[in-house]
């Protein structure tokens, strides 16, 4: 089943579960309630049904304004028809959203660097804790108002960390070379 007719279909069955469907780019996309997203993306998945049986990214974009949000992102694919959608979740920050760990076991280490980068917690994740950061890191860098730093890192084997401000080339003017 194509993008298209899937989006129509999700909409008949699942009535007010759905939002609204967005088309920009050639890119289908849902945006669902929370309540909805399990049994819609459970519906999508159906071999038989729509066929959008692969999970291939989950990712998020977080909003300060016009109210502070997290859009959760399923991008999903149709392997028969090469088809792509995209399934989007509008969570409050640092709120508590379902796993689909139980659709997609791959789904462990997106979710687990969502719950790091952005503070979303999934409920009923089997292993929800830093992927990226350290395990005492304070805050989650992928918010838009986390406040940015240049804190030192510890590496593992003696390897010695690079400032990020002594890599960045500084240009001195349009014909100059490099400041060295």
């Amino acid at each position: 089943m194509n993008a298209l007719t899937a989006c129509q279909e999700t909409k008949a069955k699942f009535g007010n579960a759905v939002l609204e469907e967005i088309s920009c780019c050639g890119q289908r996309s849902l945006k669902v309630l929370k309540e909805g997203l399990i049994p819609i993306l459970s519906f999508l998945k159906q071999e038989a049904g729509p066929g959008f049986e692969v999970l291939i990214d989950l990712t998020a974009t977080d909003y300060l304004a016009p109210d502070p949000h997290t859009d959760i992102l399923y991008f999903l694919y149709n392997p028969q028809n090469l088809e792509r959608l995209c399934v989007i979740l509008s969570a409050e920050r640092l709120s508590a959203v379902p796993s689909v760990m139980g659709l997609w076991e791959g789904a462990n280490w997106y979710e687990r660097e969502l719950f790091d980068l952005f503070g979303l917690k999934f409920l009923d994740h089997p292993d929800l804790k830093r992927i990226l950061m350290p395990d005492d890191w304070v805050g989650h860098p992928l918010l838009r108002d986390y406040a940015l730093t240049e804190e030192s890192v510890q590496f593992k084997h003696g390897v010695k960390p690079k400032i990020p401000s002594a890599i960045i080339p500084h240009f001195k003017g349009k014909n100059d070379k490099i400041a060295e």
